[in-house]
């Protein structure tokens, strides 16, 4: 049994090292495509048009986003029964650090496993069901950005529709019922297993049960408004460097763009992204190397937030933190 459990865990272990440098080569293809399509240094050069006052203002909406995040988190410990809701600052703390885990480290959630560990104790003890209950209410939040995205593009889609697109209002409208059904999917999920069958009600069965519906109802709001606000961020920066551009076309490009991150063969999305805000915005006229630029500059936002959070840790560790014993 230790030979087969050994074996088992060598060939995982082989199976997520070909993934990730499997991931790290089909980034560099993806770069090395799009870097064949423009010139570097047309990039460059798009890139210095954008102002540092725009920048500034772009990295404080991004940290806004974040702070309204915290209190998304806050409210869904709420709605699912947290007896010990950490501190805002406990809550901020583990949030950035997460963020930071999510952004740099491979995968892109292992920040969202540590926040729900790290949190166990807000459901009663330090138990494994308690981690697991912390865990289910991270995913929750991470569902709930998802679907607030599709929403928020899907709606904006719908009021003005980007140049060239316009036959999939279906596709948009698609967007928007999946976001609003994954919404009350999770809302009602522990309600309806018992009623459905066996290979679909026992994932369902493991979500936790919503106890109070109105911070429920808060965390969708946060969720729209952190999206909402992601889109002023980019939006800024793109009108920065082309002031052609228009806050209902960024609407819908912004969201979708940034929905590569959720891409899983390349890392953080890189180049994939690139190549969705340059589709996107080549509707309405901007040039590819202009797109690229602002679709670099709105990266760099997400960067230099994670790093923070990341400087954060260093100073704090999570174990350090004020409500650990």
């Amino acid at each position: 049994m230790t030979e087969q459990g050994g074996s088992r865990s060598t060939r995982g272990e082989r199976r997520r090292r070909f993934l990730r440098w499997g991931r790290i080569a089909i980034t560099i293809a993806t770069v090395a495509y799009l870097a064949s399509r423009v010139d570097p240094g047309e990039v460059v050069a798009a890139w210095r048009r954008l102002s540092l006052g725009t920048a500034l203002s772009a990295l404080s909406l991004v940290f806004i986003g974040l702070g309204t995040g915290v209190l998304r988190w806050r409210l869904l410990l709420r709605a699912y029964g947290a007896i010990d809701v950490p501190s805002g600052a406990r809550l901020g703390h583990l949030y950035l650090v997460g963020h930071f885990y999510n952004t740099y480290a491979p995968g892109g959630v292992g920040g969202d496993v540590l926040r729900g560990i790290a949190s166990r104790k807000a459901f009663g003890d330090v138990s494994w069901a308690s981690a697991t209950t912390g865990v289910a209410v991270v995913f929750i939040e991470r569902v709930l950005g998802v679907s607030a995205l599709l929403a928020v593009a899907a709606g904006a889609y719908l009021i003005r529709p980007l140049p060239g697109l316009e036959n999939v209002e279906l596709w948009a409208g698609l967007g928007l019922a999946a976001g609003v059904g994954a919404i009350g999917g999770i809302a009602l999920a522990p309600r309806v297993a018992p009623w459905l069958p066996k290979k679909l009600a026992e994932p369902l069965r493991a979500l936790p049960r919503l106890y109070a519906v109105w911070p429920f109802i808060g965390a969708i709001v946060a969720s729209l408004i952190i999206h909402s606000l992601n889109v002023v961020a980019g939006h800024a920066i793109m009108h920065s460097l082309d002031p052609a551009v228009k806050v209902s076309e960024s609407a819908v490009a912004i969201p979708l763009a940034s929905a590569t991150a959720f891409f899983p063969f390349t890392v953080g999305g890189v180049g994939v992204r690139e190549a969705a805000f340059a589709a996107l915005y080549g509707t309405v006229g901007v040039p590819e190397a202009m797109a690229y630029a602002g679709s670099l500059s709105f990266w760099a936002c997400q960067l230099i937030s994670a790093g923070v959070g990341g400087v954060i840790n260093l100073w704090i560790p999570i174990s350090g933190g004020p409500d650990d014993r």
